[in-house]
């Protein structure tokens, strides 16, 4: 068992616990678009009050004084199914889940766009890796500009969390390591 500041009786029952984590920075813009939430478990209430308390029925790390309770709620099935975006995304990936630079398929990233730019859970988008710059005829001296490799599509995202500046994402299918900073675009 453990306790919670304040719920009182009527209160939710279950909930899901949280660590406030890093910034997430839109690297375009640098506005700050939210903080990033560790999921850490699950709880439920055994006592209202205050303090209240709860038990830990789930968690996926240790639990400390200080994490947050955020009330569970039931996401609807239908809103899980894929469909056109009506606007032409260009976005960025700003994190991955875990706090690593590359992810892969089944991974959980998250996208500088949101509900404000037109995203909606059930949208689909494409990896895109920046094309290299080189130097074509570095060999021979023949010229000294460089030329921007196209960038390359890679794989494929679903959008599974709105929020108003940015999104979650599952990683569909990737044909290399999804990067931090890669570009995500309408198909």
């Amino acid at each position: 068992s453990a306790y919670a500041q304040t719920i009182m009786e009527g209160g939710v029952l279950n909930w899901h616990i949280y660590r406030p984590g890093k910034a997430l920075v839109d690297p375009d813009s640098n506005e700050t678009l939210g903080h990033e939430a560790i999921y850490l478990g699950d709880a439920r209430v055994t006592r209202f009050g205050a303090p209240a308390t709860i038990d830990i029925t789930k968690s996926t790390q240790e639990i400390n004084v200080g994490d947050r309770l955020v009330e569970m709620k039931e996401e609807a099935a239908h809103a899980y199914v894929p469909h056109a975006q009506e606007k032409t995304i260009f976005g960025r990936i700003v994190s991955a889940y875990g706090g690593v630079a590359e992810v892969g398929r089944g991974s959980i990233v998250t996208l500088n766009k949101g509900g404000q730019d037109g995203l909606e859970i059930g949208h689909v988008l494409a990896l895109y890796r920046h094309g290299r710059n080189i130097k074509p005829g570095a060999h021979d001296n023949a010229s000294p500009e460089t030329v921007k490799l196209p960038d390359e599509r890679y794989g494929l995202v679903f959008v599974f969390r709105v929020f108003e500046k940015l999104s979650y994402a599952l990683v569909m299918q990737s044909e290399r390591p999804v990067q931090v900073l890669d570009d995500v675009r309408t198909p």
